[in-house]
């Protein structure tokens, strides 16, 4: 039984662990609708983080979706996922184990949808397909098949830019960070060269939004570097920080470059509208999970006020700390057992 079937009613319901169990036979089987499979998840990572259901009882209900197939289901499951991903990755064992776990669920979803556009394919395959691209840069990018398939892919790109076929726009993000975090200073430089040869501002952005996943920590810091240059549009110089940020060996990078540089990043901003200000903040500080680092935060810019930019400051203290709540949960649970992911 499916309470609140069919989401007909705006609340939140808290399943058992036997309801899960049961409910998990009719998520493998797609005999629940597609609304029902896509609210069991988000219901279920939001009861979590509030501390109403066990974190084991949130993966077990994940590893029931190995076979889904629907886009609405995996618009919900590829924000769990990513939010789990950002929250674990304060713990090197906890967040390698869930990476193994995502790696599994997502590999499947993509021998099922592919890489390459078929004919007849409904809109919301297309768009299925860009969420699976951007899972498997996220989770995949060390799968040999998917690294070999990005690098073929970017090298007929390099050839042809303008060939949607081999490489749509709604996947040149996804393949470029594949490529950067299988490459090194090569790769690094094919990735930045089409920077300077892209036709629009929105080809640029796809460059500005990977360069930093790279995994080369000398790398990482070009890309910050390269931010404060002067060669990048003062409204975008910000995307490649928030690039950098996407790991935690990143952050503490970004962070550690935002302190040394504030009074240059302050002046480049000037008087320009804050919110250019906050997104360098945001990128470079805001993806920490832990309460210690969010006094770090703080004390900081209490030595270092922006008054203009208070809210956004306390906004991310607030997101933090929520966080690291939510992290001191996955952590105190059995997430924290090598057993546990083994036994999925």
């Amino acid at each position: 039984v499916k309470l609140n079937a069919g989401q007909e009613v705006p609340m939140r319901v808290l399943p058992t662990t036997i309801m899960i169990e049961r409910l998990s036979e009719g998520i493998k089987s797609k005999t629940l609708p597609v609304s029902d499979r896509a609210a069991l998840v988000t219901d279920g990572y939001a009861l979590v983080k509030a501390g109403m259901m066990k974190p084991e009882d949130l993966i077990i209900l994940l590893s029931s979706y190995a076979n889904e197939d629907a886009y609405i289901v995996w618009q919900g499951l590829a924000s769990v996922l990513g939010g789990l991903n950002t929250i674990t990755r304060d713990d090197d064992e906890m967040n390698a184990n869930f990476k193994k776990f995502a790696k599994k669920i997502v590999v499947q979803l993509s021998a099922t949808v592919g890489w390459e556009k078929q004919e007849g394919d409904a809109h919301l395959t297309v768009l299925l397909r860009s969420i699976m691209t951007g899972l498997l840069s996220r989770f995949c990018h060390d799968d040999e098949s998917v690294a070999q398939e990005a690098k073929t892919r970017f090298a007929k790109f390099q050839e042809e830019p303008g060939d949607m076929q081999n490489l749509p726009s709604d996947m040149r993000s996804s393949v470029f960070s594949i490529v950067l975090k299988n490459g090194g200073q090569k790769e690094y430089d094919d990735v930045k060269d089409y920077f300077y040869t892209a036709s629009d501002q929105a080809e640029k952005k796809f460059v500005l939004g990977t360069l930093g996943a790279t995994e080369d920590d000398k790398l990482k810091l070009a890309t910050l570097e390269w931010c404060i240059s002067g060669e990048i549009k003062l409204q975008d110089f910000f995307y490649p920080m928030g690039s950098v940020g996407g790991s935690r060996k990143g952050l503490e990078i970004s962070w550690e470059f935002f302190q040394k540089n504030f009074e240059t990043i302050k002046g480049m901003v000037g008087t320009a509208n804050s919110s250019l200000l906050d997104a360098c903040i945001v990128n470079c500080a805001g993806g920490f999970s832990s309460a210690s680092k969010a006094d770090e935060i703080e004390a900081f810019f209490e030595k270092n006020p922006c008054p203009q930019n208070a809210r956004r400051i306390a906004q991310t203290l607030e997101g933090m700390r929520t966080n690291a709540k939510f992290y001191d949960k996955l952590h105190n649970s059995n997430l924290s057992s090598d057993k546990f992911w083994s036994s999925l």
